[in-house]
């Protein structure tokens, strides 16, 4: 596959759910963000309006709100942009991503062994992006073209195709529904019988092997659970194909599907931090306090009704 064409085949890619996806206020804002891509970078409210067929009143309502919170920015001649927010969001990515931030340290310690590329990525309704990536070979710089951020189609390549594969039953057969021609041309079956087999088959395998988006490269993933069964994003080593061999693919497969398994680990084991509701929590403490204490904290005075409360259990237990 040529690389420009990554562009076309994922620009306005529907989202998995976009089909059956409602017609509320939210669904629409998100599908405005959608409309600015690579192609069309800048959008006038006309503009929007003729695409999505939305009452002017309405649309200048989105864009309004979508410029106050840093989404979009005006850029003159009432045109807009995809705005500074994005920017922020990124960062934070970048800097508090579980996924990223157990993944580094990871692949670093084992990029002298993989010679190569590592591509961590992660998937949304039809699209694989990188996050990440790494490398000690400069020779690939100029051949591959999943950069971080650039979306590619869940159909092709090896870290797409892996996370297809470990995706639940209904929702292959839904793919397969809609998604027919797609799969067929990608190779993977020309029936649902056909591809439901190709993706127990890499199911089975723990890894899939491609080269059909840059077509020099080889690249060998596995799968990233968030919990047991639940495929999140993939792992993927990349080497020049004509430097693998069948015994380096065998050693690129064992490899890749042992950290994978470790990231998939380490993911699962992350303590994710709860807010708790302030006046909840402060309740809570208050309570555990009249339970050590019932006389000492009923003599306070306080006109809180949640403490009122909380004193009223203490001196009625």
């Amino acid at each position: 596959m040529i690389k420009n064409d990554l562009v076309s085949i994922t620009t306005r890619t529907p989202t998995m759910t976009d089909r059956n996806r409602s017609d509320s206020s939210t669904d629409r804002i998100l599908g405005l963000l959608d409309l600015f891509t690579i192609e069309t970078p800048t959008w006038t409210v006309d503009a929007l309006i003729e695409t999505t067929g939305l009452a002017r009143a309405t649309m200048y309502r989105y864009v309004r709100s979508l410029t106050d919170s840093g989404f979009l920015v005006p850029i003159g001649k009432g045109a807009y942009a995809l705005g500074p927010k994005f920017i922020e969001i990124d960062r934070q990515l970048r800097l508090a991503d579980p996924l990223l931030q157990i993944g580094q340290p990871i692949m670093t310690r084992i990029e002298e062994r993989v010679a190569g590329a590592q591509l961590l990525c992660r998937y949304y309704g039809l699209r694989v992006l990188t996050i990440y990536k790494a490398s000690t070979d400069e020779r690939l710089e100029k051949l591959m073209s999943m950069e971080r951020g650039r979306p590619f189609p869940l159909f092709l390549g090896a870290p797409s195709r892996v996370i297809l594969a470990n995706l639940p039953s209904h929702q292959l057969q839904r793919l397969y529904l809609y998604h027919a021609q797609e799969i067929a041309a990608a190779g993977l079956g020309d029936s649902w019988v056909a591809f439901r087999d190709r993706m127990r088959d890499v199911r089975k395998a723990g890894y899939a092997k491609a080269s059909d988006i840059d077509k020099a490269l080889v690249g060998i993933s596995a799968p990233i659970f968030a919990a047991p069964g639940v495929v999140t994003a993939s792992l993927c080593l990349v080497r020049l194909g004509s430097e693998v061999s069948a015994e380096d693919e065998r050693l690129m497969a064992d490899l890749v599907i042992e950290t994978a398994a470790e990231l998939s680990s380490k993911l699962q084991g992350v303590d994710t931090p709860i807010t708790q509701n302030p006046v909840k929590s402060k309740a809570d403490s208050l309570a555990k306090s009249t339970a050590k204490s019932p006389a000492k904290t009923v003599a306070k005075t306080d006109r809180s009704p949640v403490k009122k409360a909380v004193r009223k259990r203490a001196v009625a237990g």
